[in-house]
This record gives structure tokens, C-alpha cells and sequence, in this order.
């Protein structure tokens, strides 16, 4: 065998027999068991924990369950992530030993147990109390020596009880900038650099009600809500100023006002940009802190992000009459007693009507822009439709779409009672300038 190999060998036997009686042995010939390792740690829920005091690096931080919410008390007022809190309750709750050690002065030293990373003092709604001190992570790192209610004995306990304690305090706060989930907002109010939007709900869809009063897009605002209510502080300024000019947020860039079921509002007030971050602040939150710029971005949105661009929502099974006029043909349709749809008139009377033929392009096509105050030109351009489609629904509400001749690569749309010219590409002229052949069967 090689000198260097020997050598390799020789040094890793000793660190085994170094582990051997670090972790087993400590001095005694045997390791001695005192505690049922089938048994759990506590005898109680996560749901029993009224409060913990979390000391580590030299702060401790006291989490109170509120009504059901975690609260920082100390040394701050503020919300705490209740998912972290969740996870460190019930992983005090549901802890287990592995082994327990008898242990000498000098072992607690060795197990880290002398100046504990992290301790935990937590209170039951019982007014029942305990203690925790965590050391350090035991060899396999599965397990962390810890000392329990200040028995004699190390106890060893899963790290996930570790890994959920030494936390820092911005670790243990709630980061949401908002406070409230995307299905309790009712209205919403965005000002930013392109202006003021106000969108409000109207049953499962949204509606945009200033500056204009026009059907949204419900998908849209649906994932900016989601946007909003997801997003979390990248970090919280530390000793914030009273002066909120200091930050942009006298006067911010952006504002997002949420009004939600219960009847209350929330505001997030987007100000200065600092290096990659924008300072923001919750108005029902002292704390200042700072977003990621990617989150002004999203919300930077204009009017046009947030219109519905469809030209109409129809539902076939929800129809009863059509009527199409282009250069080729004027013809109109019914459904009949059987739901089969059937030309009323003229020489194809009788016949089966392809109505998909009309309402697909319909349905599909979507525009690329509303201008709600259309030029002269353009309102010219509709004054001699090259199609006019009339759809009846069974309530007896005919809805008549008028589509131009093409303009370059597009045509412009109206529908009467909409506010606004729909511009949309010139395929759904061609997809509508039908024969009868085509439309017939």
C-alpha cells in the first residue's frame, strides 16, 4: 500500500472513533437511554401554543397567537408569517427523541448547549410552560442536541426544529404587502405613471369604471390581483424616518387601493427607487419597506391592459336569431323547436345555416386596440359597413356588430350601445365576407 493511501486510511479511522465518542460514548461505557424514544417530546397540539419568546444572537422576539393570527409583540408590532410560525408550532408539537444522553459539563459544552443557538420559551393557552435550547446539529445532521424544561439529560431532536427556530426577525415578520387575498377585493383603484384606472366587480366579471365605464378583462385583473396579493417586502427599512418624502411617498409613483368585502381599504403606496427596489408602504402598517422593481413593472399597467378585448361574448345555446348582410348575401337564421338552426327566408329557406360560420370569427378575433374617442375618419370608415351582423339572444336583445372595409391590415369594429371603435386585424373581415355556399348546407 501506497504511504499516502496508509495515511488517508489511517486518518479516517481516527475521525470514526473521534465521532464514536463524541456522540455515543461522552465517558460512559454505554450510551444510557432515559427517555421511551416512541414518546413524543410534549404532550400537546400546535393549536395549544398562546405564545413563544424566541432568543437568539442576543434578541429575543415574543410571537403571541391572536384570535388565531401570530403577532410579533416584541421588539416590534407587527404580523407575523404565520406559515414560519406554523411550521416552528408544529414542529415543537410533533417532535420526537431519538436518544438522550446523560450528560457532563462538559459534554453540554461540546453539544453547543452552553450558549444555546437558538431558546425557546413557550407559553400554553393552559398557562402550562416550557423550554427549549438547541446546540448544534449532531454528526448525521438529521438531529440537533437539545436541552428540554432544563432536564440533566441531552436530549437528541429532529433539525427541522432547528432549521424552523434560528430565524432572524425579519425572517419571522410577514412580508405580504398586502394583507388581504385577491378573493376579498370587491373594487380596485390603480394610479400610476400612465394614469388612473377604477375597476370594480360585477358578479364573476369586472367592469371598468373610470375613465371609462366598459367591460374588463376579467383574466387580466384576475392575475393582477394575484400579483398584488402575493407580493412580498424584499426587505424592511431599518429606523424609518416620520418624513415620508424621504422615501417618494408623500407623493408615490404608483397607488394601489383595494376595497374589500368586509368594507374596509387597503392602500399600497409605491415611492423612490433605491438601487434594483422601490420603497413601498401599507396603509395599515407603520413599517416602511422595499419591493422588487419587477413589481412596479406589472403594475405600471394602462387602460388598454385592462380592457376586455373582445368584440362580443355570445353563447350559441343562448341564441335564437342571426342576420348577416355583406356585398354577397343578406340572409337570416333561427333556431328551431329542435335546435337546429335554419335559414328563414329567400331561396334557401329552409336550409341548415352554418351558424359557427358567423360566430366563431366573432368569439375569436380579438382587438388589438379601442380607441374610445375614434377620428371622424375612422367613424366614416363605419357610417357604410362592409358586414353587419344582428345576434338575438332569448331574452329578445338583438346585438348588432358592424365591421368596415379594410384599412391596410385592419378593419374597425363597432357594436351598438359600446362605448368605443374596436381595431382588429383584417381577418375577420375575410372570415366573415361569406357566400351563401358557404354558410348553407
Amino acid at each position: 500500500m501506497k504511504k499516502s493511501t496508509l495515511i488517508l486510511v489511517l486518518l479516517a479511522a481516527a475521525l470514526g472513533v473521534g465521532v464514536y465518542f463524541l456522540e455515543i460514548k461522552k465517558g460512559n461505557p454505554t450510551p444510557t437511554a432515559t427517555t421511551d424514544t416512541s414518546k413524543p417530546v410534549f404532550n400537546f397540539n400546535s393549536g395549544d401554543v398562546a405564545s413563544m419568546t424566541i432568543g437568539r444572537e442576543g434578541q429575543n422576539v415574543v410571537i403571541e397567537n391572536q384570535s388565531g393570527k401570530w403577532v410579533i409583540t416584541q421588539p416590534i408590532n407587527a404580523p407575523a408569517d404565520e406559515s414560519a410560525m406554523n411550521s416552528l408550532a408544529g414542529s415543537i408539537a410533533s417532535s420526537r427523541v431519538s436518544r438522550t444522553l446523560n450528560a457532563s459539563a462538559e459534554d453540554v459544552k461540546s453539544y453547543g448547549l452552553e450558549q444555546p443557538a437558538v431558546t425557546m420559551d413557550i407559553k400554553l393557552k393552559s398557562g402550562e410552560q416550557h423550554r427549549v435550547q438547541l446546540g448544534n446539529k449532531a454528526f448525521s445532521g438529521l438531529s440537533v442536541y437539545a436541552r428540554v424544561d432544563d432536564a440533566a439529560g441531552v436530549n437528541l431532536l429532529p433539525v427541522a426544529m432547528l432549521t424552523d427556530a434560528d430565524k432572524s426577525l425579519d425572517d419571522l415578520r410577514d412580508k405580504s404587502v398586502f394583507g388581504a387575498s385577491q378573493y376579498e377585493i370587491n373594487s380596485l383603484s390603480l394610479s400610476n405613471e400612465n394614469g388612473q384606472v377604477t375597476l370594480s366587480k360585477d358578479g364573476p366579471d369586472w367592469k371598468v369604471k373610470t375613465p371609462v365605464d366598459a367591460d374588463a378583462d376579467s383574466s387580466k385583473v384576475s392575475s393582477t390581483l394575484s400579483r398584488i396579493t402575493s407580493a412580498k417586502a424584499k426587505e424592511f427599512v431599518k429606523d424609518p424616518s416620520s418624513d415620508l418624502a424621504t422615501y417618494g411617498l408623500d407623493k408615490p409613483k404608483m397607488a394601489v387601493t383595494a376595497r374589500l368585502q368586509n368594507g374596509g381599504e387597503q392602500t399600497l403606496s409605491i415611492g423612490s427607487k433605491v438601487d434594483s427596489l422601490y420603497y413601498a408602504k401599507n396603509s395599515g402598517q407603520q413599517q416602511i419597506f422595499k419591493v422588487e422593481s419587477d413589481l412596479y413593472e406589472d403594475l405600471n399597467l394602462k387602460l388598454a391592459d385592462l380592457r376586455d378585448k373582445r368584440i362580443v361574448k355570445a353563447d350559441k345555446d343562448d341564441l335564437t336569431g342571426v342576420e348577416i348582410k355583406n356585398s354577397n348575401l343578406k340572409m337570416s337564421a333561427e333556431k328551431d323547436k329542435d335546435g337546429k338552426w335554419v335559414v328563414k327566408d329567400g331561396d334557401n329557406k329552409g336550409k341548415e345555416f352554418k351558424i359557427d360560420k358567423i360566430l366563431d370569427p366573432l368569439t375569436t378575433n380579438k382587438a388589438t386596440e379601442i380607441m374610445d374617442k375614434p377620428s371622424s375618419s375612422v367613424s366614416g370608415k363605419l357610417s357604410n359597413p362592409a358586414v353587419e351582423v344582428h345576434l338575438t339572444d332569448k331574452a329578445g336583445k338583438t346585438t348588432v356588430v358592424s365591421i368596415s372595409a379594410a384599412d391596410g391590415d385592419n378593419v374597425f369594429v363597432s357594436v351598438k350601445g359600446h362605448s368605443g371603435v374596436y381595431k382588429v386585424a383584417k381577418q375577420l373581415l375575410d372570415d366573415l365576407n361569406l357566400k351563401s355556399t358557404d354558410i348553407v348546407s
